[in-house]
């Protein structure tokens, strides 16, 4: 009985969901979603699932989680490595704070929340990107933030829904308060 209740505790498949999430993410980004000509509006994979750990994962496994993501996607960018992994860790915050006013499973809250949370991240990334010199100024940098923000916000509640069910497939538990046990 105590070893099941353990079992119940124990985060199940973080690590390899996430340096996962983090390689299908890069692989989009460069096999796919470069190949589209969409111009500006491009949607920002590595932002939603940070924000779907943000919302869904255990208190445990929320803030690793994003952070690692922030680092697999500041090794495979050449901007300032550190960078998205400080900012998405600051989007662990955001979130948790918005889940505790905000149902993530309707389809509103998390298309705004994926909204606000993918410009935030992205205007941050310019932001440090300008203290070092390299920024593309500010009202380009805006127009350039609000159109990832808007390509990505209509994706979040389909991918939520596609990641709760697979996670549910793989047999994790969902804890009280629709949290998921990674």
């Amino acid at each position: 009985m105590l070893e099941r209740a353990n079992n119940l505790n124990h985060p199940q498949y973080r690590w390899r969901l996430v340096l996962g999430v983090g390689l299908l993410c890069a692989v989009l980004h460069a096999a796919l979603i470069r190949r589209l000509d969409l111009g500006e509006w491009q949607p920002d994979l590595f932002s939603i699932a940070a924000l779907y750990f943000s919302l869904y994962a255990n208190r445990q496994g929320r803030y690793l989680p994003c952070m690692v993501l922030g680092l697999v996607r500041d090794f495979l960018s050449l901007g300032l490595l550190g960078s998205y992994a400080v900012l998405y860790s600051l989007l662990h915050k955001l979130a948790s704070k918005a889940r505790l006013r905000l149902d993530p499973d309707h389809f509103v809250n998390a298309t705004a929340m994926a909204f606000v949370g993918t410009f935030l991240v992205n205007f941050g990334y310019h932001a440090m990107l300008a203290l070092s010199g390299d920024g593309i100024g500010w009202s380009r940098a805006a127009m350039r933030c609000l159109t990832m923000a808007c390509a990505s916000a209509p994706l979040a509640p389909f991918v939520f829904v596609v990641a709760n069910h697979g996670l549910g497939r793989l047999g994790v538990q969902r804890l009280a308060g629709g949290y998921v046990n990674v």
